[in-house]
């Protein structure tokens, strides 16, 4: 992949990692931007706000950390991806309202499109050292 593409790439994957934002300010009460607050399986109260704060935090941590990995190359930046991408798919899922919200949605549709270039799709394809 080429340092341009790897770099378009890295600031995508990145957005959606700072995009969880939209999940956890109103979520911690400081603004309400029309997401959820309330988890099906967790409640309203306190275990809701500390299970989905800690979800959301460590999915914009994690893509972030990803974003920086995918661009330096790194061994570890596809592991952390899927974590990333798993970690906020369980809090997409926990605090999924009907009808669900667009960004709920296409931030599960960035997900599992992660999975599937990463698991089956192999791309993108792994750097290969030269020399």
């Amino acid at each position: 992949m080429s340092n341009w593409m790897r770099l378009i790439v890295a600031v995508v994957v990145g957005a959606h990692g700072v995009g969880h934002i939209l999940f956890l300010v109103p979520l911690l009460g400081i603004a309400d931007w029309g997401q959820t607050t309330r988890s099906w399986l967790l409640g309203d109260g306190w275990l809701a706000k500390g299970m989905g704060s800690l979800i959301w935090l460590a999915a914009l941590v994690g893509f972030t950390a990803v974003a920086i990995g995918l661009y330096r190359l790194t061994d570890w930046w596809r592991t952390v991806a899927l974590v990333a991408a798993a970690v906020s798919t369980v809090g997409l899922l926990l605090f999924w309202t009907n009808p669900a919200s667009p960004p709920v949605i296409s931030a599960l549709l960035f997900n599992l499109l992660l999975f599937a270039a990463l698991l089956i799709f192999n791309w993108p394809p792994v750097a290969q050292p030269t020399g």
